[in-house]
């Protein structure tokens, strides 16, 4: 495997791990509980107090996906570019 196609794929994978983290934190944070009209929720079980501030995990999120989108897209014209050379 030639090596800048092994570091596509590394970094490919890393950035898509890292995306796939970060929305799970997001509906941990965020999406899982309904907060009242003050941005609080209030979990009984574990007497924890979440606020709406979770809202935040979903920014790396869809940076890291970003990034994954521009590496899959290089990778993409990169091969077609090669192709039409030969």
């Amino acid at each position: 495997m030639p090596r800048h196609l092994a570091s596509t794929f590394l970094g490919l994978a890393l950035s898509l791990c890292a995306s796939a983290f970060f929305f799970w934190a997001w509906y941990e944070r965020y999406l899982r509980w309904d907060f009242n009209d003050q941005g609080r929720h209030y979990d009984a079980a574990s007497q924890t107090v979440y606020t709406d501030a979770g809202f935040v995990w979903v920014l790396p999120a869809c940076g890291f996906l970003l990034v994954a989108l521009v590496i899959a897209l290089r990778a993409v014209w990169r091969n077609r570019a090669h192709r039409a050379r030969k």
